[in-house]
Formats: structure tokens, C-alpha cells, sequence
């Protein structure tokens, strides 16, 4: 009986390719659909999930659970590639994903209540931004493993979480700039209502005491993730009296305003001023100069926390885990090395 690996090695494109068709998700292009079908019908294919839950007691189906009012989780850019992270795994596993939002009513009941009552689902993955202690304990008693998408913070009780090493990410940055000889270093888009941002400080601040230099809080700037807060922001730094040499940002979208500003002051970049932001999305290779960046893996996020869960569904009973993605630096025009081969 052929596989959804069959089908996709017979199509030329990927499980969760596949998968996607099956389902009708409208970002299949229609020549790949047709050839995804094809592959379908020559193999007399048909999804194995389907078959096996028809036959045993297992839904045979993963949930991602969301709250689509809660922008700092649903509507995160980065989101998608966690789910895409996600669905790689569950789909190779032949299993079938469900994005279900938290606040949804059925029959009377909230989602994850019908999921769990209804046994229409094997395992949970969902942000830690909606984690409480009742979730927990209604996901323990009914024996519905599931996994945090971030460090949680406001629990008592031990979970599975997987997360991007912030801390380690910080420290990164500052080591980064500092072995460039830069000394008097900030960091600006610090959001006290994050975990991720205040790893991150933590990071920086522990890499300024390993290399004996004194923190001043002067340099720690807290905004939002806007070009107009990067803008405003680094001009308050370039205000003071005596103003930094280097600028950790927050994010791409804060070094946008932030290199602006730094530019509109009559500075040069990387020369007086060098600039490294977090995340390695599209827009850090697009801005002039483009930025240097410490390069969140978002996409390896969602694989991981798959990865744990279905070790969690097979192996019941499995210790409590968390674990720690780790972080590198993507070198570009903002920060200094970039430019010795320029040098004469």
C-alpha cells in the first residue's frame, strides 16, 4: 500500500506538500496540485490517518491550538514558520494537523474541551502565551500529551517547552560587537511583557560582566517593534552625551528606524556606529546597509516541539523535558567585519 512518501517522491515535491493538497490549502499552485493528484491516483493512494482512525480508537490527528485575538502569538509573522516546522513532522509521521483557536465554541464547550472529551485528538502544541494551570491539569487528567511553544513563565508546575536560546542569543550579540572592539554597546525594543526579550537581556547584560565592562542602564531603551520606535529610539541614544558605538535591535522592523536615524544624524554605518538586530527574516538582507542579524531558527522551533510530542505519544510516562534551540550570528554590512576586506 503506497505511502504519502511514495506519493511525494512520485510528484517531485515535499510530504507536506502533499499533505497540503489533500487538504485543498489554497497556497498549492495549481500545476502542482495536478501533479501531487496524478501521483495520487497512479499510486492508489489514500491517507493513511483516515484508514487507521476508522479502525482503532486514535484520531490519529495533531493540534496546534492558538488564540487568533492574541497578536503576540497568532498574528507573529514567525508563527507560520513554526507551524511549518510543525506540520514537516506530523505529516511524515502520516498524521494530520488541525489549527484550533482556543476561543472557539462547540456545542457549548470550548475547543479544547470538545478535543479532549471527544478523544479527536492524540497530542496538543500551543504558545505558551496561553498556557494556565487549569489547561494543565485538564490536558494531564484526560492523558493528552502536549508541548509548549516557549519557555513558560507563569506556572508553578513543571511542562514540556521548547524554546529559542534567548539568553545564549544576547550574549551572542554583545560578544559579536564587543570582539569587534566596540564598547559602549545598547540595546533598544527591550518589552518586559516578552520572556524571549527579557532572555535576551539577561544574555547581554551577562556577556557585559564576563568582559568586566560596567552596565549602564542609560543604554536600555524599551519599545515597540516599529520602524518609528527603532527611529525614536535611537535617536534618543544619539541625544545623550556621550552616545553608544554599536546598537543591539530588538528586531529587523527596529533596525530599519534605528539605521535611519543613526544615517539622518550624519553618521556612517558600520564605521562610527555598527548595528546587529535578532531574527534572519527576508527584510535584513533588503535594507541598506543590510544587517547583521543573530539567526533565530523559528522553523526548527516547530519541528522540535513535534518531535517531543510524538516522543511524548509513544513513549507515555516520558520525564519532563525542555530544551533549547540554539542560536548563530549572520554577518553583513552593519557591523564591521564585514568591511575589512574593503580596507586598503
Amino acid at each position: 500500500m503506497a505511502s504519502i512518501k511514495d506519493v511525494a517522491k512520485a510528484a517531485g515535491v515535499s510530504v507536506t506538500t502533499v499533505s497540503r493538497t489533500i487538504n485543498n490549502n489554497p497556497s498549492i499552485s495549481i500545476e502542482t496540485r495536478e501533479k501531487v493528484l496524478k501521483a495520487i491516483k497512479d499510486l492508489n493512494y489514500s491517507p493513511n490517518s483516515m484508514a487507521k482512525g476508522l479502525s482503532s480508537n486514535n484520531s490519529y490527528t495533531i493540534t496546534l491550538l492558538v488564540n487568533v485575538e492574541d497578536e503576540k502569538s497568532f498574528y507573529n509573522p514567525f508563527f507560520y514558520e513554526v507551524m511549518h516546522g510543525i506540520e514537516k513532522v506530523v505529516y511524515e509521521r502520516e498524521y494530520c494537523l488541525i489549527v484550533a483557536n482556543l476561543s472557539t465554541m462547540l456545542k457549548k464547550e470550548n475547543v479544547l474541551d470538545w478535543l479532549i472529551k471527544g478523544k479527536r485528538t492524540e497530542g496538543v502544541i500551543l504558545p505558551s502565551s496561553i498556557i494556565d494551570s487549569r489547561m494543565v491539569k485538564g490536558l494531564r487528567n484526560n492523558n493528552i500529551p502536549f508541548v509548549s511553544l516557549g519557555e513558560p513563565t507563569s506556572l508553578r508546575e513543571t511542562i514540556n517547552w521548547v524554546d529559542i536560546n534567548n539568553r545564549k542569543a544576547g550574549e551572542q550579540a554583545v560578544y559579536y560587537l564587543l570582539d569587534d572592539n566596540r564598547k559602549r554597546v545598547a540595546f533598544i525594543g527591550y518589552d518586559s511583557s516578552k520572556v524571549f526579550s527579557i532572555r535576551r537581556l539577561e544574555g547581554y547584560k551577562a556577556a557585559l560582566e564576563n568582559s568586566k565592562i560596567n552596565f549602564d542602564a542609560g543604554l536600555i531603551i524599551e519599545g515597540r517593534n516599529s520602524k518609528e520606535d527603532g527611529y525614536r529610539m535611537m535617536k534618543a541614544l544619539l541625544n545623550k552625551n556621550d552616545i553608544p558605538d554599536s546598537v543591539v535591535c530588538a528586531d529587523n522592523l527596529i533596525s530599519i528606524g534605528a539605521i535611519r536615524a543613526i544615517q539622518d544624524s550624519g553618521l556612517l554605518i558600520p564605521q562610527d556606529i555598527s548595528v546587529i538586530s535578532f531574527d534572519n527574516s527576508q527584510i535584513a538582507e533588503l535594507i541598506y546597509p543590510s544587517v547583521s542579524t543573530i539567526n533565530v531558527d523559528v522553523f526548527e522551533l516547530g519541528v522540535q516541539s513535534a518531535k517531543m510530542l510524538f516522543e511524548l505519544i509513544e513513549k507515555p510516562g516520558t520525564r519532563d523535558q525542555e530544551l533549547l534551540i540554539s542560536t548563530n550570528v549572520e554577518e553583513r554590512e552593519t557591523t564591521i567585519r564585514n568591511n575589512q576586506q574593503h580596507e586598503v
